[in-house]
């Protein structure tokens, strides 16, 4: 008998327009008194995005403020801030609004307005997170990184190095996809989140630790990504693709929730903390640069997910991803002033760096120093 977990899954709406309901799914979540804390990225405001949500919420007769002195990169003093504000508030509610930076915040911040500790104690799991007793509510902008599902959070030192963040207690209640938030997304950024969603699932159908329970989810994720990414670029006020990849980014999410990730993200965070190439675009790089080497992990599994993508073979993913970008007016390799600027053993360290480790251990084929190096040497000359 095989024995497998399937983590818990939030409860998940996909409507156009859900996000003028917010208020009534605070009420559902937590009653008539609801005090609730927006976290929110900072570029949502001016784009017109926040207020009707924050209206919605006050509207349902709930006491609602707003957080949203965030960076990119969220940094540790951020949650610190923003879980003091809840904590002023007595807040008994957490809402996330934004990508991943934004989301990635908001769960953190639920998880320790009750803890006693600042975020860094619990960087890279050394402590365990504090049980959470308040609810959590995820609105994603993008579809991409599948953070309104996962248990995880990623959140930068001040001095930029990031660390992982995980546990139940970063798991939301509920996920409120709403693909309208999305529609003014420019083309560059709905294809490259687009592209972190569609690795996440794939990484998460062929890594070491993928497994037939979970092979649904991730072949969901899959087929999502690839019927709806290019017309999400292409037709940006198509609400069907929209809708369609944001289910792509939650079942990506929710796969990777039960296996990891693998060597595309172990690298693409390397790049992102070396340079600031945006993640999306980073392990999209990274999945096409050491594919050849990667699929001898799991061919079968890589020839399943080209034959989900149309093609015959592990190989022809090859084709087919640089095909997609191109047909989106976008490229999957790095410039030449992208590669002249990273450095190559800097690159390896990073790789095998404590943040990053668990998701080269995660690939289905086993990587030594030398292939380390081999695999920074692939991912800077493709």
């Amino acid at each position: 008998m095989t024995t497998f977990t399937l983590a818990k899954h939030p409860a998940m709406i996909m409507a156009a327009n859900a996000a003028q309901q917010t208020g009534q799914h605070v009420s559902d979540t937590v009653g008539p008194d609801g005090r609730v804390l927006m976290v929110c990225d900072p570029a949502l405001g001016p784009l017109g995005l926040l207020d009707p949500i924050r209206e919605a919420i006050s509207a349902a007769g709930h006491t609602v403020a707003l957080f949203d002195d965030l960076k990119s990169d969220p940094l540790e003093s951020s949650v610190d801030a923003a879980v003091e504000q809840a904590r002023g508030m007595d807040a008994n509610c957490i809402v996330g609004v934004g990508g991943g930076s934004g989301l990635d915040t908001a769960k953190m911040v639920a998880a320790l307005v009750d803890g006693g500790k600042p975020c860094a104690a619990y960087r890279l799991g050394q402590e365990q997170l504090p049980f959470r007793r308040i609810a959590l509510i995820t609105l994603p902008t993008t579809a991409g990184t599948g953070s309104e599902t996962t248990p995880t959070s990623i959140i930068s030192q001040d001095d930029g190095v990031k660390n992982w963040f995980w546990g139940p207690p970063l798991k939301p209640d509920l996920a409120l996809m709403d693909p309208a938030l999305t529609v003014g997304l420019p083309p560059f950024w709905t294809f490259f989140t687009g592209m972190d969603a569609l690795v996440h699932a794939i990484e998460s159908r062929t890594n070491r630790y993928c497994y037939a329970e979970n092979h649904d989810i991730a072949e969901t994720g899959i087929r999502h990504a690839f019927a709806n990414l290019e017309r999400a670029v292409l037709e940006p006020d198509n609400i069907e693709a929209r809708s369609g990849m944001m289910l792509a980014a939650a079942y990506g999410g929710l796969a990777i929730s039960n296996t990891g990730c693998a060597v595309a993200h172990n690298i693409g965070h390397a790049l992102g903390s070396i340079a600031a190439i945006p993640h999306g675009r980073a392990v999209s790089v990274a999945l096409l640069a050491t594919l050849e080497w990667t699929v001898e992990g799991n061919r079968e599994a890589f020839d399943r997910v080209a034959h989900l993508l149309g093609g015959s073979k592990a190989m022809d993913l090859f084709d087919i991803l640089h095909g997609l970008a191109e047909r989106c007016g976008q490229t999957l390799s790095l410039t030449d002033e992208e590669r002249e600027t990273i450095d190559v053993g800097i690159l390896a360290s990073d790789m095998v760096a404590d943040a990053n480790i668990a998701m080269l251990d995660a690939t289905a084929r086993d990587a030594n120093n030398d292939d380390v190096a081999a695999l920074a040497k692939m991912t800077l000359t493709a």
